[in-house]
Order: structure tokens, then sequence, then C-alpha cells
């Protein structure tokens, strides 16, 4: 079984231009006998979200993969209290408080086995070529949306566990990218999603990393000023893996 994963993020136009830093994060990584990819956005109201966006994204890639079996073995209930006591504790890490620590997840890890598990909570949208195995969640007005760190965020930590029977690649993307990869009328993934989702198989993984930030540069830079971040991982049987 082979592995591949690959991660882009590009700041914003808006945020280029107000000299705000990019408020997202991407992270992906293959490891023993996981894979594991990783988007955060952090909260556009608070100035220092980045660090929290940068440390939950890093923090869940790494601490993932080695508690895979124990994860996707818990009750949905007691998976979600560990992955938040456990986050939440790395951002209290960082010195923010829970306000400035306001920022997204979509986290998506596939076994060697086939197991795929999917953690989301707010915004942002985790693909497969054929489907969308997670929507954003907005709040009661579409600019809103549920943070990792909010006082509610054990109701709105959705939980997505399947076994795969063949070649798997997810692709994980923050709102930045959304409405460009979304078709929104059909319900289903647009067509750069399958194209992106086919192409990981045949490419290296720094074919990929190379690919996914052109799309952001040449793509969708232009059809959004908001940070944009993407995040792959594929398991299959056979293909390049570096």
């Amino acid at each position: 079984m082979a592995m591949k994963t690959a991660a882009a993020v590009r700041r914003g136009l808006a945020h280029q231009l107000r000299g705000i830093p990019c408020q997202d994060e991407a992270r992906a990584a293959h490891t023993g006998d996981c894979a594991v990819a990783a988007v955060c956005d952090g909260a556009g109201s608070c100035p220092r979200s980045e660090v929290a966006a940068r440390a939950l994204c890093g923090w869940i890639v790494e601490w993932l993969p080695p508690r895979f079996e124990e994860l996707y073995a818990l009750e949905e209930g007691a998976l979600v209290e560990r992955v938040l006591a456990e986050g939440l504790r790395r951002l209290d890490d960082t010195g923010l408080d829970r306000w400035e620590s306001s920022c997204t997840l979509v986290c998506a890890a596939r076994h060697r086995d086939g197991r795929l598990l999917v953690l989301h909570v707010g915004d942002g949208f985790a693909f497969s070529g054929q489907e969308v195995l997670s929507h954003p969640e907005n709040g009661r007005f579409a600019e809103e949306t549920y943070f990792f760190s909010s006082p509610d965020a054990a109701r709105h930590l959705r939980v997505l566990r399947r076994v795969e029977a063949g070649d798997t690649a997810v692709l994980l993307t923050t709102d930045g990218c959304g409405d460009a990869l979304y078709d929104g009328e059909a319900r289903r993934p647009a067509a750069a999603v399958k194209k992106l989702c086919d192409g990981i198989a045949a490419c290296t993984e720094e074919e990929v990393a190379a690919a996914l930030r052109r799309n952001l540069e040449e793509v969708f830079a232009q059809v959004s000023e908001d940070d944009l971040s993407l995040a792959m991982l594929w398991c299959g049987a056979d293909g390049p893996e570096t």
C-alpha cells in the first residue's frame, strides 16, 4: 500500500494589502500505517488566530496517527471529547486565550487497512473525487461559523468513519477555495476536485505539492481574496510515493 500526502497555503490578497499574516494553515504527512491531512482557518476577528491555526494543524497531523487505532474504536462522544481535550491543551500552550485561539479544523486520516476518519468543525470542505465527505457548517448568518475552541465545540465537531474498499484520495480545503471546488447547484464536488484526486495517484509528492501551490496562485487567487489552503492524502495499491 503506497501513501502520499501534500499541502499548500497562500496568503490572500486582502491580507497582503492590509499587512495581516496568513491565518490559514495546511499540513499533511504519512507515517507508519496512517496518512493524515489537515487544514485550519483562523478567525478573521482574532488578530493572532494564525498562531492558533498553525498550532492546531501541526498538532493534529502529529498526534493522530499513532493514536488512530484507539480513536477509531471510541464511541463518537468519547472520540469528540478526547480530540477536543488534547487539542485545547495544545492551543492553551500557545499562551492565547480561547477567543484568541478561534480557528476551524478539517482533518482526514486513512489507515492502510482502509479505515477512514474525518474530523470537522466549522467551515471548509472534505472531498473525495466523487463526493463531499463533509460540508461546511455555518452559524446563524452565512459569514459565521464554529471554532475548535468555542464553548459549544463538542456539539459541532463532526465525525465520519467508514472503510474504503480501494484506492482513496481526499482533498481538504478552507473556505477560501470552497466556492470554486463545490458545485452548489448539483451539490457535488466541482470537476477540479476529481482532476486533483485522480492526479495524485500518478505523481510524486513533490509534483502534487507543486501542483497545489500552482493552483492556489494561478486559479483560486484569481477568484478569491481570502487566504487559501489545500491538503491532500492518497492511499493506493501502487504508484510513486516520492
